[in-house]
């Protein structure tokens, strides 16, 4: 068996998690996606253009977000080992009302729309490989959008906790208050009252599913 490029293990490892490829499809697999920098501050889709590629990320960080009469909502964090795009805009190729920025140096892996069908026409096992991330999709939107429906200020912080614990020092308060759809100032507020209690106090609607390796978020 022929070795995986270096470069490319992470994104290896988390497609064999899904569906682990032969080394033909492998091959085809290898020379589809490609490797990019985006420095921090920069985007990987921006408002009004048509996302035209998904992402892995091997190293860094970025956000999804949406403005609304001038103010930006933060909408969704995507760290390394995650799939990532604009994924509304990606399906239907027409512009996104929301643009991804990078907010660390970042190192990722890229496949163009036209790459992707190229790969389910030659791999079944792409397809399967597409069918679990548009499932798994459409699975966190729905958590998500019920979460901010049905949990209370203190619950989403500490769901947060849960989840993506690393994101408390690496995201911004102010972004991190946004994600939450909450005010930075009652942030501050809900961490000095939760932090007194015990997070099984706290019950979401769903459950968390912290430290999973194959979230892909829209």
């Amino acid at each position: 068996m022929s070795k995986i490029p270096e470069v490319m293990d992470e994104l290896k490892s988390f497609l064999d998690k899904i569906c682990p490829l032969t080394d033909e499809e492998w091959k085809k697999t290898n020379s589809a996606f490609q490797s990019r920098h985006i420095t921090k501050g920069a985007f990987f889709v921006e408002s009004g253009k048509t996302c035209k590629k998904i992402g892995f990320i091997k190293e860094g960080l970025f956000r999804l977000f949406y403005r609304v009469n001038g103010e930006e909502k933060t909408m969704l964090f995507f760290q390394e080992n995650q799939i990532f795009a604009d994924y509304f805009s990606f399906l239907t190729q027409t512009p996104s009302i929301r643009p991804i920025e990078a907010l660390e140096d970042s190192t990722i892996y890229t496949l163009s729309h036209e790459k992707l069908q190229e790969l389910y026409e030659f791999s079944p096992n792409w397809q399967k490989i597409g069918r679990f991330l548009s499932e798994y999709a459409y699975i966190y939107a729905v958590e998500r959008s019920n979460r901010l429906l049905h949990d209370d200020s203190d619950t989403r912080y500490i769901t947060f906790l849960q989840e993506t614990p690393a994101l408390l020092q690496r995201v911004p308060q102010h972004l991190i208050a946004s994600y939450l759809n909450m005010a930075p100032e009652t942030l501050s507020r809900v961490k000095k009252r939760v932090h007194k209690k015990h997070p099984a106090l706290f019950q979401s609607i769903h459950q968390p599913s912290s430290g999973n390796p194959l979230n892909f978020l829209i």
